[in-house]
């Protein structure tokens, strides 16, 4: 599983510390536990969630709560459309 340092994000989401700041406040945004060696890294999703905050927030003048709320429902709607796919696999069998 691929990680980035918190400077790496920055650079590829390309974003100021400022700004990454309030998705990790917000726990939108936490490190990836897994990374013994270096605390401040981040997964692939969490990546993508940077931008997406970052798109929902200067972009579209959404609030941060409300950044946080359609990212949650939008990984929900993509695992609810993963779960139908198998179960309509599972019947194709």
């Amino acid at each position: 599983m691929t990680t980035y340092s918190r400077k790496q994000l920055l650079e590829i989401v390309e974003t100021d510390d400022g700004f990454l700041t309030a998705p990790i406040r917000e726990e939108i945004v936490v490190a990836d536990a897994a990374a013994s060696t270096d605390p401040d890294r981040f997964s692939e999703l969490m990546l993508e969630r940077v931008r997406v905050a970052q798109n929902l927030v200067r972009d579209l003048d959404v609030n941060l709560a409300g950044a946080a709320i359609i990212i949650r429902m939008r990984e929900e709607l993509a695992d609810l459309q993963r779960r139908l796919a198998a179960f309509a696999e599972s019947f194709e069998s």
